[in-house]
């Protein structure tokens, strides 16, 4: 819940994995934001991981200010570096 008078609600998308054949990430993520803003989402959060930095500044993605932690199946993993 928002604390604000206006906006009681935040929609979140988030992407975690993905598999790319013959379009670039770039194209990918850019079609993926067009169906959530579509869909209604305000926020669309992606992992600097597996090489995503690289279109994710491309794409003017700003740097969170959150701690997240990685799950993957399930199992909890240590930290993570961004590379």
């Amino acid at each position: 819940m928002l604390k604000n008078e206006n906006h009681k609600l935040l929609n979140v998308a988030y992407s975690y994995y993905y598999f790319t054949g013959k379009h670039s990430l770039t194209d990918l993520t850019k079609d993926v934001l067009v169906l959530a803003k579509n869909k209604g989402y305000d926020v669309f959060n992606a992992l600097d991981i597996m090489n995503n930095e690289e279109y994710l500044k491309e794409l003017k993605f700003g740097v969170g200010d959150g701690n997240l932690h990685y799950y993957f199946y399930n199992w909890r993993i240590n930290k993570l570096e961004p590379k």
